[in-house]
This record gives C-alpha cells, sequence and structure tokens, in this order.
C-alpha cells in the first residue's frame, strides 16, 4: 500500500479505457456532459431544474482538478501559477473584445477580473478560485500536513458550515475547496480502481441517490444540510451525487458507445479551453438577461464549434494556447 494512503485504497484489476490520444475516454466524457449544463445555464434562462446538475458539474470539475493535481509542493504552486494567468489573459480578452461591442462600457478592475459586484464574466471565477485553491493545497504539501493528514482536513472542512455569501463570483469562498480536497485525497486510489469500483456498485449507488433525495423530500429540515444552489453550500452531498452520474454516464458511454461518443472525448480534452471561451460568446446573455436564447441546441452547437476551434489554434497558435489553457 503506498504510504500516501493511510489506510485508504482501493485495489483493482480493471483497465481504464483510453481513448485514440492515451487520454482516459470515461474523464473526459464525463467533462463534456457536464460542461453542457453550464453551458446551457449561461445561455440565458434555463429551467428550474437545471442548478442541482449544474451543481454537480462545477464540483465535478473541482474534484477531478485536484486528482490530477501534481504531488509535489514545488509541481502544484506552478500549475496554480499558470491557472493564474490563463484566468488573466482570458479576463482581459474578455472585457476587450467586449468593449468592441459595447464601447459605452466603463472601464473597472472590478469588470475585468469577474471579482466583486460589478463582476462581468462572473463564469471565469472557476479559473480563479481554481489557481488558489491549488495554491493552499501546495503551501499545505510544503508544510507536510499533506499526506499524513488529509482525510482529516477534508472531514474538518466538510463539518463546516459556509455561508452563501459572498456569490462565488464576487469573492474568494472555501465551500468548493471541499470537492478540490476530496479529489486529492483519492489520489491515493488508481484511477481504474475507481472505476471499477463505480462500475460494480452502479446499481447500489443509484439507490442511495434515490434514497438521499427521498430523504430529503420526506424531511425538509435537511435541507440546510444535504442542499446545494449555484451561491452556498453547506455539506454538498447533492451536488456530490450528480458528478458521481457525470462518472458513470461517461464509464458507459465510453464503454458501449465508443465511436459514438469519441466527439464527447474530444470536447472533454478541451474543458478549460471551451469553458473560458464560451464565456466570451454567453456571458453578455446571462449577465444582461437577454431572453430566448436557451434551447438545448446552444450548448450543443457552442460545444462543437469551441471544440474545432480550439484543435485548430493548438496547430496554429500552439505558444498561446498553452497559455491560454495553463499547461
Amino acid at each position: 500500500m503506498p504510504p500516501e494512503c493511510y489506510g485508504f485504497c482501493l485495489v483493482s484489476s480493471a483497465t481504464t479505457i483510453h481513448s485514440a490520444s492515451g487520454r482516459i475516454a470515461w474523464v473526459d466524457i464525463a467533462r463534456c456532459v457536464a460542461m453542457f449544463f453550464i453551458m446551457w445555464m449561461h445561455t440565458g434562462e434555463g429551467p428550474d431544474w437545471l442548478g442541482k446538475p449544474v451543481g454537480g458539474a462545477i464540483c465535478l470539475f473541482f474534484a477531478m482538478a485536484g486528482y490530477f493535481m501534481p504531488r509535489e509542493a514545488s509541481k502544484c504552486a506552478k500549475r496554480a501559477l499558470k491557472l493564474g494567468l490563463a484566468w488573466l489573459l482570458w479576463s482581459f480578452l474578455s472585457f476587450g473584445l467586449f468593449l468592441l461591442v459595447r464601447p459605452e462600457l466603463q472601464w473597472t478592475w472590478e469588470k475585468v477580473f469577474g471579482w466583486g459586484t460589478s463582476a462581468y464574466n462572473v463564469p471565469l471565477w472557476f479559473l480563479r478560485n481554481l489557481a488558489i485553491y491549488q495554491l493552499i493545497i501546495a503551501a499545505l504539501a510544503a508544510l507536510r500536513i499533506f499526506p499524513r493528514y488529509q482525510w482529516l482536513l477534508l472531514v474538518l472542512l466538510i463539518s463546516f458550515h459556509w455561508a452563501a455569501e459572498p456569490r462565488q463570483h464576487e469573492g474568494l469562498r472555501f465551500d468548493w475547496m471541499q470537492a478540490v480536497l476530496l479529489g486529492y485525497c483519492l489520489r491515493c486510489a488508481p484511477l481504474e480502481s475507481i472505476q471499477n469500483w463505480l462500475s460494480r456498485h452502479t446499481i447500489a449507488i443509484l439507490a442511495c441517490i434515490v434514497l438521499m433525495h427521498m430523504q430529503r423530500a420526506w424531511h425538509p429540515e435537511l435541507l440546510e444540510y444535504f442542499d446545494i444552489s449555484t451561491y452556498g453550500c453547506s455539506l454538498p452531498m447533492v451536488s456530490l451525487s450528480y458528478a458521481v452520474i457525470y462518472c458513470l454516464a461517461g464509464i458507459y458511454l465510453s464503454r458501449f458507445l465508443p465511436r459514438i461518443t469519441r466527439p464527447l472525448a474530444t470536447a472533454g480534452g478541451c474543458m478549460l479551453f471551451i469553458y473560458a471561451a464560451h464565456s466570451l460568446l454567453y456571458a453578455p446573455l446571462y449577465n444582461y438577461k437577454i431572453h430566448g436564447f436557451y434551447d438545448v441546441w446552444a450548448p450543443v452547437l457552442g460545444i462543437s464549434i469551441l471544440t474545432i476551434l480550439g484543435t485548430w489554434l493548438t496547430r496554429k497558435c500552439p505558444q498561446a494556447m498553452r497559455l491560454l489553457c495553463a499547461k
């Protein structure tokens, strides 16, 4: 057992399904499905039920970011700095392009960097917060707190009840740090083991998720502890359940429909570019409440177009794409 597991390890003989490019297909497919719901919400006014799947998508992104985070403190800090640089570049690019469309828009630092009540491009808060979370984990690793006390810290972090203010794009909140740290702790289990465990216990996992939702319906007073919204959470069980569903979808789609879902895996591999670039298209609709553009075809077309664009730019401008994608 690896020393960093400290009592937690999964044993498996499963084989992870890889795409033609060598990436893990089901992970990228899960990311793509999750991105669909986020982009659907950002196109305008989606249906009322969209909030919880979007919360699960964010939970999935942060948990996977934690899982694939470098273990060495120096590499983790370097990755955080790259994410921070990507956030700055996307912020300037986004606001600069928008000034061409709306020249009367007044310049403020809050609008440019997506921080504060006047933030313009709120979707970019994801890059900013992820960079800060990685810096925190790098500091804890350098202080030798990780990996020995990582599970204890996760339990303590989950036990806190986080207030719903400020909203996630207005300032730094640590509720989503739970998902990042959960992914970081699960790193001691090989990805093949996690895939195998999810596959073998799919029925039990889905049954537990259904029972949890039924329990919330029977006991509304538990809502405060088990629910999550776009703007606040304490113990994000509902979001975690949706994140697991995305993972299961990725596993079974890659297993039974590998050729049909190959474009989804390709899009998932461009996740950071698509997530940041889609805000250039959808943030004006989202912030200025432009109605009538929230059909499901909008995210489908957006993901397709941005995947093609990202692939083309990677070939034509590799250095620029490395900066924009924090590589």
